[in-house]
């Protein structure tokens, strides 16, 4: 089950609103029926799920630093190579991993999961390891962390596919096998699916654990990188992200 950490990071204990104000363009992505448009601005629905709260964070964390409060949804892959090409680019949630770390630069963490291979109930692959899955169809998100991991680990068969919803209809359709999801949220990605929850079940398979950021892009300076955490390490103290989390991420389980 994901854990959305309470992110006390008290050795950042100022805003550092003294540095000049850059200016960004954020971008989320993934957010499936988790968001709406309202007077034009993309917003977490209640109850939404996790990415309903990343968003609302990111309105919350863009009030703290005194920045233009825009938020654009994009496919994954764009994100991640506007992120790779431009010095002015915001993306969350992003994971953080070791072929990411020197990339971009980092704020957070905001979340903390594990991911699995899924697996329809009426039928069983029976895969034990990776390995195992190498002759299966696998459905993952584009350019997600699955699909960089997955194809590391020699899977061929990938189905790539922009949204969890998707994957998970492709799954009941019988055209993959196995589709590659973190266990939080889940509920929310098959009620987007429309899937009943008991007709997929995880494997025994666990492809990664790992934690998500905000992602900004690498030529980001030391002294807006440092004001970014202390925001988010305000919002901690203060307990704003408690009550989004609890508002937006639909209680139990975010």
């Amino acid at each position: 089950m994901k854990r959305l950490l309470p992110l006390s990071l008290l050795s950042l204990s100022l805003i550092c609103r003294a540095a000049p104000a850059q200016d960004w363009h954020v971008y989320t992505h993934s957010s499936a029926n988790q968001t709406a448009l309202i007077d034009g601005k993309l917003h977490g629905k209640p109850n939404g799920g996790k990415r309903a709260y990343y968003v609302e964070l990111m309105h919350a964390m863009l009030a703290q630093l005194d920045l233009p409060d825009r938020i654009d949804e994009v496919p994954l892959a764009r994100g991640l190579a506007m992120l790779r090409s431009r010095d002015d680019v915001v993306l969350f949630n992003l994971d953080r991993t070791p072929e990411r770390e020197d990339k971009f630069a980092w704020v957070g963490p905001i979340s903390e999961e594990s991911d699995y291979l899924y697996e329809r109930t009426a039928a069983p692959t029976g895969i034990r390891s990776l390995a195992d899955a190498r002759a299966l169809r696998v459905c993952v998100l584009n350019g997600n962390i699955h699909d960089e991991l997955l194809a590391a680990a020699g899977l061929s068969n990938l189905y790539r596919h922009n949204n969890y919803a998707g994957c998970f209809q492709m799954l009941m359709l019988g055209r993959v096998d196995l589709v590659a999801s973190a266990d939080s949220g889940l509920r929310h990605k098959l009620r987007d699916a429309r899937v009943d929850a008991a007709a997929i079940q995880a494997t025994p398979v666990r492809i990664s654990h790992s934690k998500g950021y905000i992602a900004l892009s690498k030529a980001t300076s030391a002294a807006e990188l440092a004001r970014w955490n202390a925001a988010l390490a305000t919002l901690g103290r203060n307990g704003a992200l408690r009550k989004l989390q609890q508002q937006y991420a639909g209680g139990a389980e975010p």
